[in-house]
């Protein structure tokens, strides 16, 4: 199985049993930040195998436990006794999308060579959201091979409005008239 495949089942697992509690946000931004805080040198303790689970259960417990919910906790448990806490971010990011889509929000990029100002994001994220019939929020990322304009990318979903879109549109035009 592919690690994606996996994360994805753990996500779904965790928001599974989080969703009915009603603690989904609560725990989504409590695994982003545990996440956050788990970087190559701390993971080197969790992966390594001569470090036993129940030392590795315990180091989370007594970082974590009365800071996160009952739920993180016991997910981080399940991460470990599973070898698949390498996986910790991946899984975090998965469960993000899975609050946020059951939320009705979808994740895009909006591409730009020259910085955007907020107010010009919010409204090409509210075309987007009327156009596809569901909100939308974007984020900015800054794409140099784009003379000017912009590129919108949601899901599968691309608007490409950018100048080098609109040269090989001409281009084509009047290659086809012979010009």
């Amino acid at each position: 199985m592919k690690s994606n495949t996996v994360a994805v089942k753990y996500a779904k697992s965790l928001f599974d049993v989080t969703y009915e509690n009603g603690k989904s946000g609560e725990v989504a931004t409590q695994l982003m930040e545990i996440s956050k805080a788990f970087d190559k040198s701390v993971m080197v303790f969790f992966e390594n195998p001569f470090n036993l689970n129940q030392d590795k259960i315990a180091a989370v417990k007594n970082t974590l436990e009365g800071k996160v919910s009952p739920e993180v906790l016991n997910f981080m448990a399940l991460l470990i006794d599973k070898n698949r806490m390498g996986l910790m971010s991946e899984i975090s990011r998965e469960y993000s999308t899975q609050v946020q889509a059951a939320a009705g929000i979808t994740k895009g990029k909006i591409f730009s060579a020259t910085l955007l100002e907020p107010s010009y994001i919010q409204q090409v994220e509210a075309a987007v959201s009327k156009n596809l019939g569901r909100k939308i929020e974007l984020s900015f990322e800054k794409d140099d091979s784009l003379i000017a304009g912009y590129k919108v990318q949601v899901g599968g979903w691309t608007l490409d409005d950018s100048i080098n879109t609109q040269l090989k549109t001409l281009k084509e035009e009047l290659m086809k008239r012979g010009l």
